[in-house]
């Protein structure tokens, strides 16, 4: 009975949380929970990029020449998002003043994020586990952190939601109409954001629930992508086409040339072109930047070895995956083969944090999706059923702040404190990747039946 009460109060509790998060946007009290906020200017830093790169467009300049012209806002990251974000979504924030842009922003990506939770939440009819996901998505500390720069991270949290939850839909639902609906909408707001899903696409070509709806959305991906790369309306500052194909299998090249932070941020042609979001990806591959704000596995171990480890050993992560996303589809019986691909789903974007060198900590926050999914998942009786409560427990971490705030006043700097300040974000998501890895495996040992591929004919491969 008490438990129900506390129910009734928990909407209060979050609407709290959120009006504490706003406020202390503008009076900074949660300030001492992040370094950036206390030592560094960075309110807003990777925001201003975004209706820049609209008016960029107006004035013939590249999208991504972000400190070209007349600066938007005192502060700026480098623009890196799909050219087809500026274009549909930050165009209509860059009428505004610079600050009035980003509080209107703020109040979109919220409602990203709530619309986040919404899709997670409708997949239980436990009031209590519906008030647990809003508060996970909306309440934890790395979604406070992305209002706070102003990041576009909330599109990708969306984005990847609908992903897991069409899986959830393919799996328990006869009619997968609203799966492929979900699916088709997550696969495309990530594309025309942050394309980390081309790490899923092997597995969602391979997958029959799934491989119509995908080839459909890489057909609009790349159709789109390839007019804001050839039509000197959306591309002024072009390379070219044969620069742009003759670069693209040039990795050594493009790690040497287009690295910002090598480039001591002074963009040149290359990094003006829009292929730039695409070749961002191989530039930044191998690059560590030893930074407090930076929360990857590769920066943690070097910090805590005390010297630089090699950027491959990192890619492992990423490697086994694949794997995973060849071997799942041989799953004979659906559920348990859509119990395991949802698990390959997590394990892939967990990998950005384990495989890439720079991972800022608002990047944490597509992490949640995952966690607020952990209790919904066990009602649904997955395979992995028994596990989760201890699982969910140790997601739990990424909600919370970092040790910063504990080690402020001391030397925060030393590669024992960097080491626990990262331990909450690094340490849960290493657990939870291993978990699901372990049970990927366990499933595809057990269930999988293994005979000789027959590739589908054209017919068969979009119409069936």
């Amino acid at each position: 009975m008490k438990m129900k009460q506390a129910i009734k109060y928990f909407p209060f509790l979050i609407i709290a949380i959120i009006a504490v998060f706003l406020l202390s946007l503008y009076f900074g009290w949660l300030n001492v929970f992040f370094f950036g906020a206390e030592h560094a200017n960075v309110q807003g830093i990777d925001y201003f990029a975004l209706p820049k790169s609209f008016l960029n467009l107006l004035e013939k300049r590249s999208i991504y020449d972000t400190w070209g012209g007349l600066p938007y806002g005192d502060k700026a990251t480098w623009y890196l998002a799909h050219p087809a974000f500026s274009v549909f979504v930050a165009s209509w924030f860059s009428f505004f003043t610079p600050w009035v842009s980003y509080s209107l922003f703020v109040v979109f990506s919220l409602f990203l994020f709530f619309l986040s939770a919404k899709f997670i939440a409708s997949q239980t009819s436990d009031n209590f586990k519906k008030q647990i996901t809003y508060f996970i998505v909306l309440c934890g500390m790395p979604t406070y952190w992305t209002l706070f720069v102003g990041n576009m991270h909330a599109p990708l949290v969306l984005a990847l939601s609908l992903i897991f939850v069409s899986f959830l839909e393919y799996t328990n639902a006869e009619n997968s109409e609203r799966a492929n609906k979900l699916l088709m909408a997550g696969l495309l707001l990530s594309f025309f954001t942050k394309p980390i899903v081309l790490l899923m696409l092997p597995l969602l070509l391979l997958l029959k629930e799934t491989r119509k709806t995908t080839v459909k959305s890489l057909i609009a991906y790349v159709i789109v992508s390839l007019l804001f790369l050839l039509l000197p309306i959306f591309n002024p500052q072009s390379i070219g086409w044969s620069r742009i194909y003759s670069t693209a299998f040039d990795f050594e090249f493009i790690k040497s040339t287009m690295n910002i932070f090598q480039n001591n941020f002074v963009l040149n042609e290359y990094m003006k072109d829009n292929s730039i979001h695409w070749f961002n990806l191989i530039a930044q591959s191998d690059y560590k930047l030893m930074h407090i704000d930076v929360f990857s596995l590769p920066v943690f171990v070097d910090t805590l070895l005390g010297y630089e480890t090699s950027a491959r050993i990192y890619k492992l992560p990423i490697y086994l995956c694949l794997i995973f996303s060849f071997l799942v589809p041989f799953i004979e019986d659906k559920k348990i083969r859509m119990q395991s691909a949802l698990l390959v789903l997590f394990s892939i974007s967990f990998t950005f944090y384990l495989s890439y060198n720079t991972v800022w900590e608002y990047q944490y926050s597509s992490a949640l999706p995952v966690i607020a999914l952990l209790p919904i998942l066990k009602e649904k009786q997955v395979f992995y059923n028994k596990q989760l409560k201890l699982f969910f427990v140790i997601g739990l971490l990424v909600c919370l702040p970092s040790l910063y705030f504990l080690l402020r006043n001391s030397d925060y700097l030393s590669a024992q404190s960097l080491t626990l300040i990262r331990l909450t974000r690094i340490l849960p998501v290493l657990i939870l990747f291993l978990f699901f890895s372990y049970q990927i495996i366990y499933s595809v040992v057990k269930f999988g039946k293994y005979k000789k591929i027959k590739l589908p004919d054209l017919e068969g491969l979009f119409f069936n």
